[in-house]
């Protein structure tokens, strides 16, 4: 692994008045702004995959429509270039009609909920004492838990802005095997380019997001090892055909989790088939709700292959931004959460991101005891033990998934041999490995 230390560094002075900026009101997860003529997309770009049935090729495709072949994911899947001049929306739309394709959509960009500061990040300096002592731990009974497990042998695949690869409380537990997808190297470093790639007034404003999510699932799961995939720049965004390059990465170098604390607003066929292939593999997957404080779909944690996550604070409430509606699966601690941070340090951090790795880490602790449990397993473990909080959520009765994880319970069910086996649909059969 390479231990590169990070090209820009954060002075102590820049990382408050960052602070101070980032406390302003929420921002979506991909959400579209009002007057926008189409979901953000990179320009002229089409991702599309052929009908084996058809027994079309893609040389046939791109003669109809003018298109290029850019690169190749998988067999049957291609990013293309649209023709110059061309509308790339009614071009996608036109292909995705087109029988002797499985579907054709934009390759729409997404990114991390908390890409703006959501709700807001505060420096903690190099004081590591308050990671192992927040109430989150408590919540999860996560101390109890980790007497029977602890994540020896799992590996969690971190897909997010990197991690800071030098950091003393992850570089240990680092696999070999990450990559970045940003810059098209094996060093999946979390670090700034001191650029506003996204054109919002900020730079750099979601550097340290992958180390703080990777951090969380060190916290959960302690001795699992954490493989670090670079999807998303410094100002947390990403598109998603990047995405699913990850994904299929994580599935082939042995992940045995995956977690996505990202999303965007649009449905994404791509992403659908990456986690539906990986689920098949044997990985669980979780992604994030989003911070709209809305009940829309957010993708891919709204994905039937994949576990959504949304947020609550420390009485068990839903926090202001948190989404919820009846795709969510879970909800876990997602308020001011300490974790991990650029330069060695550590912060406070807000979002459903931040829930997100909870869950990761506990897909990791039950598959640490029990290496043969298969996607759907894992998840009615967590669901069946986790303790409901419609309670302390009224209006949102059955808004907000099954509840918070009772981690330690979980593991005692696996412990007696007791995995439920009525799913009710929760995961779909086609997430899971000869079904």
């Amino acid at each position: 692994m390479n231990t590169h230390t990070l090209s820009i560094r954060f002075p102590r002075w820049l990382l408050s008045a960052l602070l101070l900026a980032l406390l302003l009101g929420p921002v979506g997860a991909g959400r579209v702004q009002a007057g926008d003529p189409s979901p953000p997309h990179v320009a002229g770009q089409i991702v599309a995959q052929l009908d084996p049935a058809m027994g079309a090729t893609i040389q046939e495709v791109n003669a109809s429509y003018g298109t290029q072949v850019l690169d190749q994911l998988t067999e049957g899947i291609y990013l293309l270039q649209a023709p110059a001049g061309a509308d790339e929306e009614e071009l996608a739309e036109a292909m995705d009609a087109d029988l002797r394709l499985a579907f054709a959509e934009l390759n729409y960009i997404g990114q991390a909920p908390e890409h703006s500061g959501q709700d807001s990040w505060a420096w903690g300096g190099a004081d590591s004492a308050p990671f192992t002592g927040q109430y989150a731990l408590d919540a999860l009974k996560l101390p109890a838990a980790h007497q029977l497990s602890q994540g020896a042998g799992t590996v969690v695949a971190v897909l997010d802005t990197g991690v800071d690869l030098d950091h003393p409380a992850l570089a240990p537990h680092l696999t070999a095997t990450g990559t970045d997808l940003v810059d098209g190297d094996a060093w999946p470093n979390d670090e700034g380019n001191g650029l506003d790639d996204d054109g919002d007034g900020l730079f750099d404003e979601a550097a340290g997001h992958g180390t703080h999510v990777a951090g969380i699932v060190h916290l959960a799961a302690p001795q699992a090892q954490i493989m670090p995939v670079r999807v998303l720049d410094s100002d947390g965004r990403g598109n998603i055909y990047r995405l699913a390059q990850g994904i299929l990465h994580a599935g082939d170098q042995g992940a045995d989790v995956i977690n996505l604390s990202l999303g965007l607003a649009e449905k994404s066929s791509l992403l659908k088939e990456a986690i539906r292939r990986v689920a098949r593999q044997g990985v669980v997957v979780v992604a994030a709700a989003g911070n709209d404080h809305q009940s829309d779909q957010v993708y891919p944690a709204a994905t039937k292959c994949a576990l959504s996550v949304t947020g609550l604070d420390e009485a068990g409430v839903k926090t202001p931004w948190a989404n919820f509606g009846d795709w969510i699966a879970y909800a876990a601690p997602g308020k001011a959460i300490y974790s991990t941070f650029l330069d060695g340090g550590y912060a406070w951090w807000s979002g459903t991101s931040m829930a997100t790795p909870f869950l990761a880490g506990q897909a990791a602790l039950l598959r640490s005891l029990d290496p043969s449990l298969n996607v759907r397993q894992v998840a009615l473990l967590i669901r069946d033990t986790a303790q409901p909080v419609d309670a302390q959520n009224p209006g949102l009765e059955g808004m907000l998934g099954a509840g918070q994880p009772d981690v330690h319970a979980s593991l005692l069910r696996l412990q007696r041999g007791d995995i439920p086996s009525s799913n009710r649909g929760f995961i779909s059969s086609s997430c899971i490995r000869g079904q």
